[in-house]
């Protein structure tokens, strides 16, 4: 019975997440050592606030545009976690710039410095990442490795 309701709220987080637009959407896993867990979600936007600043300038800081994002968190305290997030670029002929700026910004946080191998941005072609990002190996609940403090659809 608890399979099933995992599944079943795995498959009504999918249908909610399809029915969000995404105009050009990027697929992203980051990963991280933490000193503690609870920095992990602080980490996230520590990054988001520098890659908001850094793509949207003022907009960001004097009407509070942001970025839309959905971070999903894998991974415990006894294992590293890592972010698996879509990222709408609403600049869709700057892919090489935002892919750049996502990167800046993730190496200059704090659990961001371990490497500069530790994140992967692409282009999100399709439904699949959404699977991947749902799946339920190495989260305590689904619903509850949505980063929903730092979501922004």
């Amino acid at each position: 019975m608890f399979i099933h309701r995992q599944e079943n709220e795995r498959s009504v987080l999918i249908d909610f997440l399809k029915g969000i637009k995404w105009e050009n959407p990027f697929a992203i896993t980051t990963n991280m050592t933490p000193k503690v867990w609870r920095d992990v979600s602080q980490n996230f936007r520590h990054f988001m606030n520098r890659l908001n600043q850094r793509l949207l300038g003022n907009s960001f800081r004097r009407f509070g545009v942001r970025l839309r994002v959905l971070p999903i968190i894998e991974g415990c305290e006894t294992s590293n976690p890592h972010y698996h997030c879509i990222i709408d670029n609403p600049f869709p002929d700057r892919d090489t710039e935002f892919t750049n700026a996502i990167k800046e910004a993730w190496w200059k946080t704090e659990l961001g410095r371990t490497g500069r191998t530790n994140i992967l941005v692409k282009r999100m072609e399709d439904d699949g990442w959404l699977r991947y990002m749902t799946k339920r190996r190495s989260k305590k609940s689904l619903l509850d490795s949505v980063d929903w403090q730092n979501t922004n659809i």
